[in-house]
């Protein structure tokens, strides 16, 4: 459960992958509990962002354990990870910059320029992060975010052997 709720320490790259499969099953059983049970209107709209909040916080500590792996601070990076979806996801819930298109009597809202642009960032920068988290290796031995994850005891780059 630490994985989830702490935001100290590191993770491998295998661990990133857990906590991103166990945060898409957490998100499809909520959001199918959310649909399924409660009414639309301003009741959903308040569950989805009770949700979308605790997804965030969950999230967050999985990407700052594996930013710690790599070596790199959290804050600047979780910011620059999550903004454009966290932006998308208010665009989305509150309907900003969609318009409203009948079709064939039926009115439907679309997205607007904007936030297809929005989506098309978003869609950008998950594809780095999920490289930069997901692919990339975490640095070797122990670095100022705790020891290496793997169990190596190799001495970073730089740093001469004792």
């Amino acid at each position: 459960m630490e994985l989830f709720t702490k935001f100290d320490g590191r993770i491998s790259r295998k661990g990133f992958w857990l906590g991103f499969l166990g945060l898409i099953a957490a998100v499809l059983i909520a959001g199918w509990g959310m649909i399924s049970i409660l009414p639309g209107g301003i009741v959903l709209t308040l569950a989805q962002i009770v949700v979308s909040v605790g997804i965030i916080y969950i999230w967050s500590a999985v990407l700052v354990k594996r930013l710690h792996d790599r070596d790199k601070p959290a804050l600047p990076w979780v910011v620059i990870f999550l903004a454009p979806g966290v932006l998308l996801q208010i665009m989305n819930m509150f309907k900003i910059g969609y318009r409203a298109v009948e079709v064939a009597g039926v009115q439907f809202m679309v997205p607007g320029t904007s936030t297809t642009m929005v989506m098309w960032l978003s869609m950008a920068v998950g594809l780095w992060m999920f490289v930069e988290l997901g692919f990339l290796k975490g640095t070797p031995g122990e670095n100022r975010f705790g020891p290496d994850t793997l169990g190596s005891t190799a001495p970073r780059e730089g740093q001469a052997e004792a």
